[in-house]
């Protein structure tokens, strides 16, 4: 991976502001609204929020995680994502008979947590 140059930075971190204001706007929106998608919006945003984060946080390592490693934890992270994996291929399937934006959301949501389950494994091996 390379190293992100300070402009990428800049805009990285700009970005983490405006994440934190569409935030707010949408909770208050949820609030006074009720309606559920808006906080899947807002659990969206909080995912953006900590990929930016991430990335920034570990730029100095070229994006490398360091690893701690601990068969048990790895052994658990491989478990979780192969259960993860298996639900989003099964949805998958299902929402081609199926058709459903919640379940299109759903898959998008396993899709991410099956690629951090990845990265925690991959921190304990």
């Amino acid at each position: 991976m390379t190293q992100l140059e300070k402009a990428q930075k800049v805009q990285l971190t700009s970005l983490l502001g405006k994440f934190k204001q569409l935030q707010k706007q949408l909770e208050n929106i949820h609030k006074k609204t009720g309606y559920e998608d808006l906080a899947h919006g807002v659990l969206a945003l909080q995912i953006a929020e900590h990929a930016v984060e991430e990335t920034l946080e570990h730029t100095g390592l070229g994006g490398e995680i360091q690893h701690k490693r601990n068969p048990r934890a790895h052994r658990q992270a491989k478990q979780w994502h192969k259960i993860v994996k298996g639900l989003r291929v099964q949805g998958g399937k299902f929402l081609k008979t199926h058709p459903s934006e919640d379940l299109e959301t759903a898959l998008k949501a396993l899709e991410i947590a099956e690629g951090s389950l990845e990265e925690v494994a991959e921190r304990y091996e």
